[in-house]
């Protein structure tokens, strides 16, 4: 993957105009592929299986979702892609670069200590897209990569949130707790949101936040079930406040 392809990460005013528009917005699935599409928790190389990617097929159809990569092997977006689309999925499914997938750690950590001390008047592009494009180094059999995952996604949601997802009828207040460092909050979270995340770590969504609500957990000796499938699909067409699923995570 070439270097170029993150050199610059937009704000949600610089998307192209053929992006979503209010009438056209879709739900977002959170996808990570360990524990998800596969049944292995360290995996050396990406992995899929095909049971797996047919139920992760019928979330899609069934609910027009488009994906973000989660995944530590995010960075091999275009090769993700192009084995969804050999089983079926659309490649329209899964959000292009940079959009379609979430940062790494220090990327993370970095944009929300500015988003926290500018509160939000200033987003910081640049510390948005540091750390993303090398995996030299680093190993899927360390747990610190997986630690910051629910701030990723709150990161992605801050940042393309609205565009992707739409402004809602009404803000999410939360419990008024930090999700990270600083004095970060989901005030910015419209409960109308519509999105699910998929994992096998609990890392994924913290308790008493939106994300949370929105929260799919595998087991990851199981992999992707259909039970987990009917529980996203239930809560990306109708939300977690009029989805049948409860305790989601439990």
């Amino acid at each position: 993957m070439n270097k170029e392809q993150y050199s610059t990460i937009p704000s949600p005013s610089d998307l192209p105009s053929d992006q979503p528009t209010s009438s056209q917005h879709r739900p977002i699935l959170f996808l990570d592929i360990d524990g998800v599409l596969n049944t292995t928790k360290h995996a050396p190389q990406i992995h899929f299986e095909s049971i797996f990617l047919s139920r992760l097929k019928r979330i899609l159809q069934t609910t027009n979702a488009r994906v973000v990569l989660t995944t530590f092997w995010r960075h091999f977006h275009e090769y993700i892609t192009y084995v969804l689309h050999r089983h079926g999925i659309d490649a329209d499914c899964v959000l292009p670069l940079p959009y379609g997938v979430t940062r790494g750690k220090q990327s993370t950590k970095n944009f929300l200590r500015h988003y926290s001390s500018r509160q939000g008047s200033e987003l910081e592009i640049n510390d948005y897209n540091e750390g993303v494009n090398s995996m030299i180094g680093r190993s899927a059999e360390d747990e610190g990569e997986y630690s910051s995952r629910a701030e990723e996604i709150e990161a992605w949601l801050r940042m393309y949130g609205e565009k992707f997802l739409g402004k809602g009828d009404s803000i999410n207040q939360g419990d008024g707790q930090s999700v990270c460092d600083g004095d970060a909050t989901f005030d910015f979270h419209p409960i109308t949101w519509k999105y699910v995340i998929l994992d096998d770590r609990p890392s994924a969504a913290k308790p008493d936040t939106p994300l949370f609500d929105r929260f799919v957990l595998t087991q990851t000796k199981c992999g992707l079930t259909d039970e987990d499938a009917e529980k996203a699909i239930d809560l990306l067409l109708h939300g977690p406040n009029n989805c049948s699923h409860k305790q989601l995570t439990k």
